[in-house]
């Protein structure tokens, strides 16, 4: 174990970046988001979690990390010297972790493209923003430091736009709104929710199709959803807020997350456009069409699918 008391009142995670040698800020920020990190012999979540002097910090050593490649099928939708566009397939964890630790995006990204393992974090190589398990579509990974420092500005900056489609429960408040409500982790740290003191959080939403009520059926919307911060689950989350959780949703579902398992085996969100601009200022428009397990979903419940 490592044990350091502190002599600063800096955040957290600056404070181990400076006291342990050969490991990614990076990697000390998701060992403490993982719960693994102990001040004053308590969990802390928070890497931005300012401490005390004489605060005690307990956590276990890091092991040598090694990425493994391994050449998973990748479907590039595109790419040139500087980044690719992958259509990543529902199940595929980006990054490794517990479970996962050769079955990953990353490690068919560090089989794929020469060097892409020396750009930007080296637990999670040329990765600049991250799709949940279960949610297919499109994601962007840079395979040069200068783009991954832009794409992350880009990201930052929210002139990076990114559209996604879902099919929720219930009927939506309007046909077109905004959900503007703060974000940050619950004590578990897989699941986060609405706080009032937590990270601000904006989706935006259009219904592109809403069945008529009818006596005994379920109703359902499918949205097109843009986001315009990032945070981790918010488009889960949000919905979920509303009383509208994402169909399919083991985590967020609420009421529903037994009965949705006769009709789906994953959550309905598929990261569907990606916009923005290149560093030559071409703009960039890439779209993934909706995957057939989906499709065949919105059959069975005999929803009109308006986009091809």
């Amino acid at each position: 174990m490592l044990n350091f008391v502190a002599d600063t009142t800096e955040r957290l995670d600056k404070f181990l970046v400076q006291h342990i040698k050969d490991v990614s800020r990076g990697r000390i920020q998701k060992a403490i988001k993982d719960g693994v990190v102990l001040l004053n012999g308590k969990q802390v979540l928070a890497p931005h979690h300012f401490l005390k002097i004489n605060d005690k910090i307990e956590l276990p050593e890091f092991e040598p990390y090694k990425l493994i490649a391994n050449s998973l099928k990748l479907k590039v939708v595109y790419e040139n010297d500087d980044l690719a566009v992958i259509d990543k397939p529902p199940g595929l964890v980006v990054h490794p972790a517990a479970g996962h630790r050769d079955d990953t995006l990353v490690n068919a990204l560090i089989s794929r493209f020469s060097g892409i393992e020396k750009i930007g974090d080296p637990t999670r190589p040329g990765i600049v923003h991250r799709l949940d398990e279960d949610t297919s579509g499109l994601i962007v990974v840079a395979k040069t430091q200068k783009y991954f420092d832009y794409l992350k500005d880009l990201f930052k900056n929210r002139e990076l736009d990114k559209q996604y489609l879902t099919l929720v429960h219930g009927k939506l408040p309007a046909l077109h709104g905004k959900i503007d409500k703060p974000i940050e982790k619950t004590s578990t740290h897989q699941k986060m929710k609405v706080v009032e003191e937590g990270r601000p959080a904006l989706t935006e939403y259009n219904v592109l199709a809403e069945p008529k009520k009818q006596e005994g059926v379920d109703q359902y919307s499918l949205l097109l959803v843009k986001l315009h911060t990032g945070r981790t689950h918010q488009i889960r989350v949000h919905l979920s807020s509303i009383g509208n959780p994402v169909v399919g949703d083991d985590l967020y579902g609420g009421q529903y997350k037994q009965k949705d398992k006769d009709i789906i085996s994953r959550q309905f969100l598929h990261a569907h456009r990606l916009k923005f601009k290149l560093m030559d200022n071409t703009v960039l428009e890439l779209e993934s069409p909706l995957p057939e397990d989906l499709r065949q979903v919105l059959k069975k419940l005999a929803i009109n699918f308006p986009i091809s």
